[in-house]
């Protein structure tokens, strides 16, 4: 182990000889008559030195300020003043700024020894902190930069004084750049002047802060969840904030393209119906072309339909989807001849067989199709003829073999029917038509549809328009 080295300076040789005599012995002794000698020592070769020994009282510059030097120059060399003037004032001044040890002349060589060893000792002690206080500082800055979240540490003056590797790299600077930095320096002004807001709440209130901030780095906005709390000194007195904070940039980007995916799927789901209208609306204004009675019956007998499947508790979204496809039941009539569609008076049977195959041609034209809405039309033209005893056409179908959207479809196409004017009869009386749907209860139509229709009679026909 290398001896202990003491710089003494002191204009008086005797004294100079006596530090020799008591310290030569245990220590590497240099010696200085002077402030400018001692400062040449200190700033040479042999500058490191553990213990200085200053004398207050000397020619030019005092001592007292060759000691500050050392102090703020050299933290690990302990600094002894010596004075032949015991000034209490002067003592905790010096004991202030950091010296070690205080030793009044005349002294004796034992009180000599004592103050080295003491404030040697204390020199060992406050550098044995300091390497704790690092070693600390080291184990919470690697603890920290595990962390995959921008932690820091701002003074009073709002500048970085602890911040980890991931508050570098959201500030753009290299390692341990950002210490010393304010944010001003790394972020825009309006940035800036939002974060100094919380700063100086938290400094001021010495309340916890926590929302969500947007702030533009190096040209770039990143969106944080930041939590603010004070730092707290040894003394219990706010000496800073204390910052944590979650960059929610992707999360946030990712909720904005789902929103905008799901204004996107909204305008094409808008989009669809309205073609989807469209499709419905030129077939029924083929129908109008070819049958005018035809093309109004549709639009009716549709609203009726879509209220009956809602009371029946069908879906919303299926409910639009029958209310557009049911004006589609007989699209088929398209094939039927004038003079059969037009007849005034009963039809023949073959004239009847050729009424009926409007069911079929009507699915031929609406079937195969990717449409979820087409192909139910298909379904409702086919089967909306079919009765609930099996007797109907053109499969003979019964029950609930018969579609749901085929059996509502009929109760509402013969209701609306009924109280129409056809080319071969007047409209009937409500009262009549209610009769007759009463009548095919369980025959012909689904008699729980039926039920559903005459329970809610007023607003089937307020439907009608």
């Amino acid at each position: 182990m290398s001896p202990v080295r003491i710089l003494a300076t002191d204009d008086r040789p005797e004294v100079l000889r006596l530090i020799d005599r008591t310290l030569g012995a245990h220590y590497d002794c240099s010696f200085a008559s002077g402030v400018e000698e001692a400062r040449a020592k200190l700033a040479g070769a042999e500058a490191e030195f553990d213990l200085a020994l200053c004398d207050i009282q000397m020619p030019g510059e005092s001592g007292l300020t060759l000691a500050e030097e050392i102090v703020a120059g050299s933290p690990l060399t302990a600094v002894v003043l010596v004075t032949g003037v015991d000034d209490p004032e002067v003592a905790e001044k010096a004991f202030g700024f950091g010296v070690h040890g205080y030793l009044v002349k005349p002294f004796w060589p034992g009180q000599l020894r004592i103050t080295v060893m003491s404030a040697l000792r204390r020199r060992e002690l406050e550098i044995a902190q300091q390497a704790h206080s690092r070693a600390l500082e080291e184990r919470l800055q690697m603890l920290m930069d595990r962390a995959p979240v921008p932690i820091y540490i701002k003074d009073k003056e709002r500048r970085y004084v602890i911040a980890n590797r991931v508050a570098h790299e959201v500030a753009g600077v290299t390692p341990n750049e950002l210490i010393g930095m304010r944010d001003a320096d790394i972020m825009s002004p309006e940035a800036e002047r939002l974060v100094a807001e919380s700063d100086q709440r938290v400094l001021s209130d010495g309340d916890s802060f926590e929302a969500e901030e947007t702030l533009q780095f190096n040209q770039e906005e990143r969106t944080f969840v930041t939590v603010k709390f004070p730092f707290v000194d040894d003394s219990g007195e706010i000496s800073g904030i204390s910052g944590i904070s979650t960059d929610i940039t992707d999360k946030k980007r990712a909720e904005e393209l789902r929103e905008e995916l799901a204004r996107a799927q909204e305008r094409a789901i808008a989009e669809l119906r309205g073609s989807r209208q469209e499709t419905v609306e030129r077939l029924v204004r083929a129908l109008e072309m070819h049958d005018e009675e035809t093309g109004r019956h549709v639009n009716r007998m549709a609203a009726i339909t879509a209220f009956l499947a809602g009371q029946l508790g069908l879906d919303d979204d299926r409910v639009l989807l029958l209310r557009a496809a049911a004006p589609m039941h007989d699209v088929g009539k398209v094939a039927t001849p004038d003079q059969i569609l037009r007849k005034q008076g009963p039809l023949s049977e073959e004239e009847r067989r050729e009424m009926e195959r409007h069911t079929t041609v009507g699915y031929t034209i609406l079937a195969d199709s990717e449409s979820e809405l087409l192909r139910l039309a298909a379904t409702i033209a086919l089967t909306h003829h079919e009765r609930w005893d099996g007797s109907g056409y053109p499969q003979g179908l019964a029950g609930e073999a018969i579609p749901l959207e085929g059996r509502i479809t009929a109760v509402a196409d013969v209701f609306d029917a009924l109280l129409s004017d056809r080319s071969y009869r007047a409209a009937m009386p409500l009262d009549d038509a209610v009769e007759v749907m009463r009548e095919g209860r369980g025959t012909h139509f689904d008699p729980q549809v039926v039920d559903i229709l005459l329970d809610h009679l007023d607003e089937a026909v307020a439907l009608r328009g």
